[in-house]
């Protein structure tokens, strides 16, 4: 079966998924389960629209954190695991001195990303994966981001702060098991760090099947979806917030008996935002510097617009 074939039956197979299954932990409902595509998947280009929905929502399905597990920390003999935090898309593990400005850091998240075209750095290929290492300016200086990214445009970024180590030889050394654990494709929830959210996987651009009238735009993101309505663009994203800064500069609303908050950009404040919070508070020690909430927030030229799409939105997350 030729890769191009492989990404077309497993584009078809996600449009088929029905039907969500509950957290029993949080009584919320979940976005349906994926199976996940075979290793070589990822290594098919994607042309379609269809095709780049279909790999844009096998790359929500990975679970960031699995891609760097503790015993692979563990190896690096960085000293102990301080604490490993998430974020909708990513993973952040702190090791070694408690001291902040002694500590390592490694920050990694999921993305996707047209081809690389670098201006600087190291470019290079493992197998297939077009590979970016770009080191800090600074002579000396112990910071690296690693970028790595697959024929079918997923991609994950590494970015590496090591005392008195070299962190793009660290970063080189944690490509290919972390390329070899992507193409696994492991499962939301197959690391003990991630924490179950009904955010957790879903797809941004669900909301259009409940609106008439869409057309895409071409721009296609993990945790964002930008579409045409209405003679407006909107934007769904999706996150992990601070709870005060959802109901920050905000005035409190209804839509549909659910509590929204609306809030006006910083760029412009005639373009309304609004807000909700769709989860609970995820655990204090699960998210980096301070808890967090699974949030919900929708932007569009007009309220009207804006209002419309977040009635819909609401509704793929029920109370």
């Amino acid at each position: 079966m030729t890769l191009y074939r492989t990404l077309t039956l497993f584009a078809a197979a996600l449009l088929a998924v029905v039907g969500c299954g509950d957290d029993p932990h949080t009584g919320a409902t979940r976005p349906p389960a994926i199976p996940a595509p075979p290793p070589q998947f990822w290594s098919a280009p994607a042309d379609t629209p269809q095709q780049q929905a279909a790999v844009a929502q096998a790359t929500r399905q990975i679970d960031v954190c699995a891609l760097l597990p503790r015993d692979t920390l563990d190896d690096l003999d960085l000293g102990e695991i301080r604490d490993v935090t998430i974020g909708l898309d990513s993973c952040r593990a702190v090791l070694g001195d408690p001291a902040p400005a002694e500590a390592a850091t490694l920050t990694w998240h999921s993305t996707l990303l047209p081809p690389l075209a670098p201006r600087i750095g190291a470019n290079k290929q493992l197998g297939d994966v077009n590979i970016l290492l770009v080191p800090d300016r600074e002579p000396g200086a112990r910071s690296c981001g690693a970028t790595a990214r697959f024929p079918s445009g997923a991609a994950f970024y590494l970015g590496l702060s090591i005392p008195n180590r070299d962190s793009c030889a660290v970063a080189d050394s944690l490509l290919p098991g972390m390329i070899d654990r992507w193409r696994q494709s492991p499962a939301q929830g197959t690391s003990p760090d991630t924490v179950t959210t009904v955010l957790l996987g879903a797809d941004p651009c669900a909301v259009r099947a409940k609106l008439d009238g869409t057309a895409d735009t071409d721009q296609l993101r993990l945790t964002q979806c930008l579409f045409h309505f209405r003679d407006e663009t909107a934007t769904v994203a999706y996150d992990y917030r601070v709870t005060d800064q959802v109901r920050a500069r905000a005035t409190e609303e209804k839509i549909d008996n659910r509590t929204v908050f609306r809030t006006t950009s910083l760029y412009d404040s005639r373009i309304p935002i609004y807000s909700a919070v769709v989860g609970p508070e995820l655990p204090a020690a699960s998210t980096a510097f301070v808890p967090r909430v699974p949030a919900v927030e929708v932007t569009s030229a007009t309220d009207d617009v804006a209002r419309q799409v977040m009635s819909q939105v609401l509704t793929l997350f029920p109370q």
